[in-house]
Parts: structure tokens; sequence; C-alpha cells
């Protein structure tokens, strides 16, 4: 299996691949509590494991960097275990990331974002990075709204109603596949600092899940490859006057 991780690649392996035409992910997540049966680092770890398969799975180069493991979860500082930036922080450090990977010649970078409180700004960056940087070739999505995803998500999480919630059905389920040392399935309940019924999750739901968001994750680098999804955002042209 090919490696795509950027870190384990030498300057030679990635200027071949920007050459190449590769996508560039960004995961983004947070360390932040979820609750108390789950990890801190539950947010990295799902989009770093979905990012490195998806990019593994497709024909075309996609090269995954280290994960921004920490991100703008101020919501959550209450609880012990939780690391934030400030806002305008968190926009900083994702501009300078993605101008670095774009001056090395890498047109077609994909923020994935694995954390609910980034949302509003990753979303965002594809303007800020195109209108103030000069780097107009970035797309922000988070894993779960990824092609196919949230409709396995209502089917595999009927009791939260397919919502990813916090340290609930989904996330649970998905930490008892990825990392099961780690969960504290006796604690496995609602608790404050969590949204939605820990107590619904399994593994085997933890598994479809995550080869669901896979497979999305997929088929958006095939669109962004293919240019199908930069069509997209293009201004629709007028019809010349005549």
């Amino acid at each position: 299996m090919r490696e795509v991780l950027w870190e384990r690649l030498k300057r030679t392996d990635i200027e071949r691949a920007a050459r190449a035409g590769a996508v560039a992910i960004i995961p983004v997540a947070s360390l932040e509590q979820h609750a108390d049966h789950l990890p801190v680092n539950t947010d990295s770890n799902i989009v770093s494991t979905v990012a490195r398969r998806a990019a593994q799975a497709v024909e075309f180069p996609v090269l995954v960097l280290p994960t921004v493991w920490t991100g703008y979860s101020p919501h959550h500082m209450r609880h012990p275990g939780s690391v934030t930036l400030t806002y305008h922080t968190f926009v900083e450090v994702l501009t300078q990331v993605a101008k670095s990977v774009h001056r090395h010649g890498f047109r077609k970078i994909l923020l994935l974002n694995g954390h609910g409180g980034n949302t509003a700004v990753v979303a965002g960056m594809r303007t800020k990075l195109a209108e103030e940087d000069g780097v107009a070739s970035v797309v922000g999505c988070d894993y779960w709204d990824a092609p196919g995803v949230p409709d396995a998500m209502r089917r595999l999480c009927p009791v939260d109603r397919g919502f990813v919630g916090h340290a609930g059905e989904f996330e649970t389920s998905v930490q008892m596949h990825l990392q099961p040392d780690l969960v504290d399935a006796g604690k496995a309940a609602w608790a404050p600092g969590a949204f939605g019924d820990p107590s619904a999750g399994s593994a085997d739901k933890g598994t479809a899940l995550v080869e669901a968001a896979v497979a999305g994750v997929v088929r958006l680098l095939q669109s962004f490859h293919s240019g199908e999804l930069e069509d997209r955002f293009v201004w629709r042209k007028e019809s010349p006057v005549v």
C-alpha cells in the first residue's frame, strides 16, 4: 500500500506528488473532553483515520498532512482536558498551513474537519484564503457531511437520529471500533458535556460508520480531483448581450 502520510515522505516525494496534481488533505480536529467514557483525542483519531484510509483507497495521488490537533473549543473549557485556540489564532493557523502547502505547488487542498466547533471556520476558509491570501484552491468539509455519510448515520444511529452529537451514539460507536482500549464502556452513559446517548453505541455500528465515512470522503476526493467539485463554486456565466 502506497505511503500517503506527508510526514513520512521525503521532500523529493512531496515535490513529485505536487507535480502530479495530488490532492493535499489537511485534517482539522480538536483536543477536548468527550464525557467520562471517551478519550480527549476522539476527534483527531477519527478524522485522521478517515483521511488516511480514503487517501489510500483512490487511484490518484493524495497526501495527508499531520492533523491540526487543536481547534476552536471554548465551549468545552469548563471540562478538564480541553485545549482551545482563540478564533483568530485558529484562523491564522489554518491560513499558514494552507499557504505553506500551496507554496509547494499543491493546487487542490481539502480541509477535512472532524470537530463541530470548527465547522463555520473551516467552511469560511475557502473565501478567506482566495480573497486575502491568493490561495484559490481550498475546499472545507466536515467528514460527516461527505456524500452518502448523512444517510448512513441516519440508518446506523437511530437513537440519536443520525446526528453526529458529541460523545453520543456516533462517536462512542466509532471509538469502540477504532480505540476500544481507550473506551470505558462502563461509563458509556450521558454525562454533562455529552450530546446524545452513548449507551446506544456499539463496535459493529462503529465499523460500518467508519466505512461509510471513508467511502464518502473517497467520493469527495474523486469529485475534487476531477474538477467537478470546483466547478460548483464558479459563478454562473451570464449570456453575452447581443
